[in-house]
């Protein structure tokens, strides 16, 4: 099947004198492209077609689960008042989270070549993005958490209503995601890019950083990203529901009554 090849990286010298094919508004509505030089591509990376399909489908396919179920789960939870307990608002911060990251990200995400929405856009997408994942992550930490506790001690979570620890558990979840998540914002930005003899302003983490710190970000991206969002949500999870089950077996007696009353939220 065709490819299409990764273009190279112009620097500042080439956007002075940018020709006529420049998409329209480039250096006002659109926002002014940092006017950097970054590192010169050594080679090209090619794209199967067939890939590109195969993407477009998953992601209309998630989109439109996606949304369709999250919000059901949202109004489930907000119609009925029986529902609105600890371990449901935890789910439900988690699904709006999840709400955030499907219909912002994805369809941008699948827009191709030229970044039409300017520099604002550009880091607030992805600022978005991670800010979304590190919700889903520390929500699903937190309900392994509240499950242990349910339990461990099952009379707790009798009745409707929100403890006190659930409503700090969130704030702290949704204030840590978007702490976390700034970084991105600072290190993402449009970048000007010649592809097939036309220039296109591409969103990505800039190669040149202003500050140190955004330097050393830049180079423990992805050992953070790792480490952070996967290691240790699945370590956390994985530690509280071993000691989950050894509960239930040390109280063989009263687990069918935890069992039945946890799965009444």
């Amino acid at each position: 099947p065709p490819t299409a090849a990764t273009p190279a990286l112009r620097g500042a010298e080439h956007n002075a004198s940018r020709p006529a094919a420049l998409p329209k508004g480039a250096g006002a509505a659109g926002g002014r492209p940092r006017s950097a030089s970054p590192p010169m591509c050594t080679g090209q990376t090619e794209i199967k077609e067939t890939f590109k399909y195969i993407n477009t489908v998953v992601s209309c396919l998630v989109f439109v689960l996606g949304i369709i179920g999250n919000s059901t789960l949202l109004r489930i939870i907000y119609k009925n008042k029986c529902m609105r307990n600890g371990p449901n608002i935890l789910i439900a911060s988690l699904a709006l989270g999840d709400l955030l990251h499907i219909i912002i990200d994805i369809p941008i995400n699948l827009l191709a070549e030229d970044w039409p929405f300017g520099v604002e856009m550009c880091k607030l997408v992805p600022f978005i993005q991670k800010a979304s994942v590190g919700i889903t992550v520390l929500s699903l930490c937190a309900l392994s958490i509240d499950r242990y506790r349910a339990v461990a001690s099952w009379s707790r979570i009798k009745g409707i209503g929100v403890p006190k620890w659930t409503a700090v558990e969130i704030v702290l979840i949704w204030v840590i995601s978007v702490i976390l998540a700034v970084p991105e914002a600072i290190a993402f930005d449009m970048i000007t890019m010649e592809y097939r003899g036309r220039y296109l302003r591409i969103c990505l983490l800039h190669p040149t950083q202003k500050t140190s710190f955004m330097m050393f970000y830049k180079q423990a991206k992805d050992w953070w990203l790792f480490s952070f969002y996967f290691c240790l949500p699945l370590a956390i999870t994985a530690f509280f529901y071993t000691l989950m089950t050894c509960e239930m077996l040390r109280k063989k007696s009263g687990m069918q009554i935890a069992l039945n009353d946890h799965l009444k939220q």
